[in-house]
Order: structure tokens, then C-alpha cells, then sequence
């Protein structure tokens, strides 16, 4: 069944996962006010413990890439339980001008981490402008990795591509400011493929206390100088008078 609004005719097509005692069930399809779709879905599993990744996929490609315009309860690590949502700005994806039929499918599957980093748990603090090791395992060989840094779900700082070689060299840029932050590292040609890492804090490679305590030093050392100047040596440097005063 089809609904049109905004010249935007969407047609649902449900995805029921075929492992036993899991199931995904679409419950209602919404078109927003501002030209965005809610889609609310319940994803069942027996073992409540256990993370989906989920993504939202529509005909304009052929069901090929998952669609970039979404939030809410998709992406990965998603947990199970019931009235599950998840928004896709569809104007911002397809273009204001877009016309015609639309077909979406949500697909689910239990999350396995395609690398895992290793050691990183004593990555607790990163100061900036100081170059990092960082090691993993797992992935493809022809897995091109993009590393990118996150702040909460803000993308703030993307770095270079990296071969997927197990190892590489990551250094925070002096203008990202502290805070807590997570590693998101994705393959270029599978945007399924994708991790976050723990959380870890940013801080200054000197503290700001520590920069501040130093001009303080500077500033009394020569404010003891020049109090310290005995009333000859302030005249030198004075100019002279001018004649007959």
C-alpha cells in the first residue's frame, strides 16, 4: 500500500529476519509535516541481550547502499525491544523536486564488529597534537578504512583513508576542543561495515592551568625587574633636556 504527500509516493516493503526466535515487524509508516517519513518497527529476539545492526534501504539504487539521511534506532548496536523508530529525511536525500515511487526495506542482522581494535582500552585520555599508535584485528585485506572522530553524534574531524594493515597512527588536531569523543571507523565500499570505539577523553597537550601559571611567571619576573631598578639606573635612557632648562 502506497502514500503520497509532497509529491512523494513511498511503498513499504517489510523485512522479516528468517532466524528462528528473531523477528522484525514494521507497525506504522508516518509522513512528517516537515517532508520526513517515521517509520516504528518492534525488533523481537529471545536473547534480550543481543545488538542488530539496522538499516534503512529504498529502491532509488536498488536496495544497493543504506540511506545516509536517517536517525533514531538504526545504524549499529541496536538493541532489541519494541516501538523501535527511525526518521529518514526523505526531501533532504532525494531533492526537493523528487517525483515519483518509492520502495523502502529495513534490513537486520546481529551485530558482529567486522575489526576490533586491540589495547585501546588504554586510550582512556588523548591529548591533542601527539601522534597515536592504534592496532586491530579482523576486516578484509581489500578493506579501505575511513576513521573519523565523533562527538556525541556530531562528526567533527575525518582523517585520511588507511589500508586495512591492522595498525596506524592517529593524532588529534590542536583545534578540537575537549571533551569526550569516539572513533567511528567504516569501510569506503560497505557502508554496513562499521565500528565506534569506546568513548575516550581529549585534552590538552598542556594544561591550560599549567600555560596560565607560566605567564603569570613571566610577568612577575620582569614586573621584579623593573621594581627592582635602583632610582640611577631608571635615568638611563631618559632624553636629554633641552638647553636652558
Amino acid at each position: 500500500m502506497c502514500s503520497i504527500k509532497n509529491t512523494l509516493a513511498l511503498c513499504l516493503i517489510g523485512c522479516v529476519i528468517s532466524v528462528s526466535a528473531q523477528d522484525l515487524k514494521i507497525k506504522q509508516v508516518e509522513f512528517l509535516e516537515d517532508g520526513s517519513v517515521s517509520l516504528t518497527y518492534d525488533l523481537l529476539d529471545n536473547q534480550t541481550d543481543r545488538k542488530y545492526t539496522v538499516y534503512l534501504y529504498s529502491s532509488t539504487d536498488n536496495y544497493i547502499q543504506p540511506l545516509a539521511r536517517v536517525s533514531g534506532d538504526v545504524g549499529i548496536e541496536v538493541a532489541v525491544g519494541g516501538n523501535k523508530k527511525i526518521k529518514w529525511d526523505a526531501q533532504e536525500e532525494l531533492g526537493g523536486d523528487f517525483k515519483g515511487d518509492v520502495s523502502l526495506e529495513i534490513k537486520a542482522k546481529i551485530y558482529v564488529p567486522f575489526i576490533e581494535f586491540d589495547g585501546f582500552e588504554n586510550y582512556k585520555i588523548v591529548k591533542r597534537g601527539i601522534p597515536y599508535e592504534l592496532t586491530w584485528s579482523g576486516g578484509r585485506g581489500d578493506n579501505v578504512l575511513l576513521f573519523e572522530l565523533y562527538k556525541g553524534e556530531q562528526r567533527v574531524k575525518v582523517f585520511d583513508q588507511q589500508p586495512n594493515v591492522g595498525n596506524t597512527s592517529l593524532t588529534i588536531p590542536v583545534d578540537v576542543k575537549p571533551g569526550s569523543y569516539r572513533l567511528k571507523v567504516s569501510d569506503m565500499r560497505n557502508r554496513e561495515e562499521v565500528i565506534f570505539s569506546e568513548p575516550f577523553e581529549v585534552k590538552r597537550k598542556v594544561a591550560l592551568w599549567i600555560k596560565s601559571t607560566a605567564g603569570l611567571l613571566v610577568g612577575g619576573v620582569v614586573g621584579y625587574l623593573a621594581g627592582s631598578a635602583t632610582a640611577e639606573e631608571k635615568k638611563i635612557g631618559l632624553p636629554p633636556l633641552p638647553d636652558g632648562n
